[in-house]
């Protein structure tokens, strides 16, 4: 009988033959390449792009949109004309094959993006050699020190996401929507008054502060509310902008923010403590064959002008720890409450708490396909 080998199982016997026969062994040890080790040992920020431009190419994966990708481009050649960068978005749709492209040495990536949902598969191909912590403290590269892992130090966040809520000022005074997160348990918010997403990224977010005791009796209580139930911040949110609904608790504030800008329907308040996801995750692959130029880029994106993009064309999804940054200057002196490095395992978890609280509710408002 004949044995049907699966194609990925395939794959990976093909990654570990070339690897026999000395395929890609990664930037250390390749002839030409950068090896870690000289990385490392650079004093200054021009010893860095000497060596980037003796690579002179940089492979990018990103989860920045169509809008914002030639922007990027045009930035980092401007600044280093003598590296070819090739950047691609990528999707959720396309993380299970890039994961597995990556784990059997089929990829080119200098630069991974990771997303929150499959970073810990990740993990296993970091350059963990690499520390970004101490070229920043050396000087040799400008990054805010929170933006990177201090467990695996050649990865960084240079985006964040808040929650907030957005309402309908025609319906709504400032006055009279809620100040606190609290108040959304008021009475006058009973019975179909507000809609609430069934994926809870930014109400998990509260734990961070709270705890996850309080979380979920929090939580529960919002279930007491009977809220319209919904599925997807672009479409319940434009069907507020069409004046359906009055009030979306726990909104995406890019989301709200992109909406309102079309929009004299919508708009946007800000609760603390705030809620605060670290997005826009990088990380230098293992065996990455242009390892100094994938710092330059962790460099530039966690800067001014790609924070910039981030605010305009995202929008509003720059870091909250970028001097300068929007969301830098729209959370400071508030309270937040950040799912950051330390919780990050914790987000799946306390969702799905939620969710099985909440007693998996049907969106009455469902996101399109």
């Amino acid at each position: 009988m004949k044995r049907i080998i699966p194609w990925a199982v395939m794959v990976l016997f093909s990654a570990s033959a070339l690897a026999a026969c000395g395929g890609d062994d990664g930037g250390e040890d390749g002839g030409g390449k950068t090896s870690i080790a000289d990385i490392m040992a650079v004093s200054s920020h021009d010893e860095l792009v000497d060596l980037a431009n003796k690579e002179g190419k940089l492979v990018v994966s990103t989860s920045f949109t169509e809008d914002s990708i030639p922007a990027v481009e045009k930035g980092f050649e401007k600044l280093y004309p003598d590296i070819d960068l090739q950047i691609t978005e990528q999707t959720g749709d396309d993380d299970k094959r890039i994961l597995l492209e990556i784990q059997a040495g089929q990829s080119e990536q200098d630069v991974m993006h990771l997303s929150a949902e499959s970073y810990e598969d990740y993990v296993p191909y970091f350059q963990d050699d690499i520390d970004l912590s101490s070229l920043i403290e050396k000087g040799v590269l400008d990054i805010a020190p929170e933006m990177v892992n201090p467990e695996h130090k050649s990865t960084l966040a240079v985006g964040s996401g808040i929650g907030a809520f957005a309402y309908n000022p025609s319906t709504y005074t400032e006055d009279q929507v809620p100040s606190t997160w609290d108040d959304f348990l008021k009475p006058e918010f009973k019975d179909k008054k507000f809609m609430v997403d069934i994926e809870p990224a930014n109400l998990a977010c509260l734990g961070v502060i709270w705890g996850e005791d309080k979380l979920l009796e929090y939580a529960k209580a919002i279930k007491d509310q009977n809220p319209i139930w919904v599925r997807g911040d672009t479409n319940s949110l434009t069907l507020m902008a069409a004046g359906e609904y009055d009030l979306h608790a726990f909104s995406n504030y890019h989301s709200a923010f992109r909406v309102s800008r079309e929009s004299d329907n919508i708009a946007i308040k800000i609760i603390e403590p705030v809620p605060v996801r670290i997005t826009q995750i990088e990380g230098t692959r293992k065996g990455a064959a242009h390892p100094a130029a994938a710092l330059l880029f962790q460099e530039y994106t966690a800067g001014p002008e790609v924070q910039q993009i981030l605010d305009e064309d995202e929008p509003r999804q720059s870091s909250i720890y970028a001097p300068g940054s929007e969301l830098n200057k729209l959370t400071e002196g508030m309270e937040v409450s950040v799912m950051d490095w330390t919780h990050f395992s914790d987000q799946a978890k306390w969702e799905a708490a939620i969710f099985d609280t909440w007693g998996f509710p049907s969106a009455e408002v469902k996101e399109e396909d």
